[in-house]
């Protein structure tokens, strides 16, 4: 099985079972991390699930963030080049082996 890495903020890691066609975000929350808010539930309408997509494995893909995402990143004060809300990646088999940072917590994210 697929699998992949989360870092909380304060650098505790932890190895999750990716499930193909999931959003990292429920894989996470469901992993029992809680630091990831998601206050809205996954409808890309806040940052407060704002990660760093660290660590991509060769031949992994991962569409660019679309409009409203890159709206809602807008609004992150510690969006980088590596930034995503993780409610908008959905895990699939070529994401085997990625490490995923969450972001500092950001109290303009919603």
């Amino acid at each position: 099985m697929a699998k992949f890495t989360v870092e909380t903020r304060s650098g505790v890691k932890k190895e999750i079972a990716g499930k193909n066609g999931v959003p990292l975000m429920k894989l996470i929350r469901r992993a029992g991390i809680e630091e990831l808010v998601a206050q809205c539930g996954g409808t890309c309408s806040c940052a407060t699930c704002h990660v760093y997509l660290t660590v991509m494995p060769p031949g992994a893909f991962v569409p660019p963030a679309g409009p409203s995402e890159n709206m809602m990143l807008a609004n992150a004060t510690d969006r980088t080049f590596t930034s995503r809300l993780s409610c908008q990646v959905r895990f699939d088999d070529s994401l085997d082996g990625m490490h995923v940072s969450i972001a500092p917590e950001n109290l303009n994210s919603f």
